[in-house]
């Protein structure tokens, strides 16, 4: 059972840099053009508090809301990146083992993010602290090196619908029933993880379509929300 939300935060967060690692690359990393439901989750449970041991099964589907829109076209660059064999703290100045690595990296990336969660407590204090621009742990896109910042939108109610309109957000596959393209629509499909365990075991990776631009896709769908006053309309995750 989806979790459908009745009012739901909207923020934007952007860095210099971000690596969203795909999963089937190990020695030349390769990154996602945009963070998966996981990184997100990742991000709000950072911004709240919530151990990184515990933060996965609290952003099931069933529990959260989480929905994602690039604000900007993908800028990937490959950037050679040292890594450093580290046992204690000395290694970090006089290392003994280094590993020469080229690292796909996204430049200038900026996200917005939707979210919502049916625990009141979590989803007040969420609010608060975007409210306060505070977080309790560092924020990042992706790995620790790639530092983000981000700023509140605000909080809007929502109302669910169906059928065809221009949905700003990315889009499951399996939710289109159908595409309307103009001559300026440029999509993107990629498979993603969506959720994992407390144990880090991924149980669920989707197929999502999305405008690299950052644009609207005309589309019918099964299921949408429409943020009323704002006129967008965005599908979870």
């Amino acid at each position: 059972m989806i979790f459908c939300p009745e009012k739901i935060l909207i923020f934007d967060i952007y860095a210099d840099y971000a690596q969203f690692k795909k999963y089937f690359t190990n020695m030349s990393p390769l990154t996602f053009s945009i963070p998966p439901r996981t990184v997100i989750a990742g991000i709000v449970g950072a911004i709240i508090g919530i151990d990184k041991a515990e933060n996965p099964e609290i952003f099931f589907e069933d529990r959260a809301f989480i929905s994602l829109k690039a604000l900007r076209a993908a800028k990937k660059t490959k950037l050679p990146t040292n890594y450093l064999k580290t046992t204690k703290k000395s290694h970090f100045y006089r290392y003994q083992d280094h590993k020469p690595t080229n690292v796909e990296y996204l430049k200038d990336p900026a996200y917005r993010i939707y979210v919502s969660h049916h625990d009141d407590t979590l989803y007040s204090k969420l609010k608060n602290c975007l409210l306060e621009h505070k977080t309790h742990y560092t924020l990042n896109l992706g790995i620790s090196s790639c530092l983000a910042n981000f700023s509140l939108i605000g909080e809007f109610e929502v109302e669910q619908k169906k059928g065809r309109a221009g949905i700003s957000s990315v889009i499951p596959k399996n939710r289109i029933k159908n595409i309307v393209f103009n001559d300026n629509t440029l999509l993107q499909q990629c498979t993603l993880p969506n959720q994992m365990k407390n144990d880090r075991e991924v149980i669920d990776y989707k197929e999502f379509v999305f405008e690299i631009n950052g644009g609207i896709i005309n589309a019918e769908i099964d299921a949408y929300f429409c943020i009323k006053d704002r006129g967008e309309n965005i599908v979870g995750m």
